[in-house]
């Protein structure tokens, strides 16, 4: 059964299974756009004919309808030495994980 993202302008404000889109729209009250591969999610938007995420931390910045970014680059890896990050929202930047 499809599957539709329910809007608010860009924003998708729910999500709806429906048979098709004239009844997911007639059930609620909205403008509907159906999802398959590429995923929809309430809080994230549709521009573009894309839908973006929501926004992952506070800190990170929109690049147009190609999503967010990080306001520090990932750290490069070392192939021989591949060490794992994760972004710190408090810091501002990517902390090495620790095994």
């Amino acid at each position: 059964m499809p599957k539709f993202a329910v809007l608010e302008n860009e924003s998708v404000v729910n999500i709806i299974i429906a048979d098709s889109k004239k009844i997911a729209e007639e059930i609620t009250g909205s403008t509907c756009v159906e999802y398959t591969i590429e995923p929809a999610e309430p809080r994230g938007t549709f521009v573009g004919g894309k839908f973006i995420q929501a926004q992952p931390h506070p800190s990170w910045i929109r690049e147009g309808d190609s999503g967010w970014k990080a306001p520090v680059d990932y750290p490069e890896i070392d192939e021989n030495n591949p060490k794992f990050y994760a972004w710190d929202e408090t810091a501002i930047n990517w902390i090495e994980i620790q095994e």
